[in-house]
């Protein structure tokens, strides 16, 4: 997603902060899904318990630039407070929230009815794997006192 942060409402940007990853933002979006035939309502009938993640440890992950999954679980047993990876039991936060999302969805639903949200060709295309973008790391500057 590309956004102009100085338009976009308060009310759905948080700011959060991730042990060994640092500080990052959460932003709330809606998105309409089309759903013009059974199939694809299908698609879209999930639950919790059908939609699964990887499990990533951003403290020894992201700074070393190294993709390692440490397993799957699903929504289900995210939003549950705790989840058991290799052996473990790791405690767990959502950073969705379905009130939230409900609340996107129902300004979204009014735009649309209303004639103020209009599908349209894409403003520009998300960069592929090969698009040669790296990640410059800031580096810590020892306190010699």
């Amino acid at each position: 997603m590309i956004g102009d942060l100085k338009q976009m409402c308060p009310e759905w940007l948080r700011g959060v902060s991730y042990v060994g990853y640092g500080a990052s933002m959460a932003v709330g979006i809606g998105i309409p899904i089309p759903v013009l035939n059974e199939e694809i309502l299908r698609f879209c009938a999930v639950t919790d318990e059908e939609i699964y993640a990887p499990v990533m440890d951003y403290s020894s992950a992201y700074p070393q630039r190294v993709s390692e999954e440490l397993g799957q679980v699903s929504y289900a047993e995210l939003r549950s407070g705790a989840i058991t990876i290799q052996g473990k039991e790791v405690p767990t936060t959502p950073l969705s929230s379905y009130a939230k999302a409900r609340q996107i969805a129902q300004i979204l639903k009014t735009w649309i009815a209303e004639g103020d949200f209009l599908l349209t060709e894409p403003v520009q295309a998300l960069p592929s794997i090969d698009a040669g973008i790296t990640i410059n790391n800031l580096e810590e500057k020892k306190n010699n006192r």
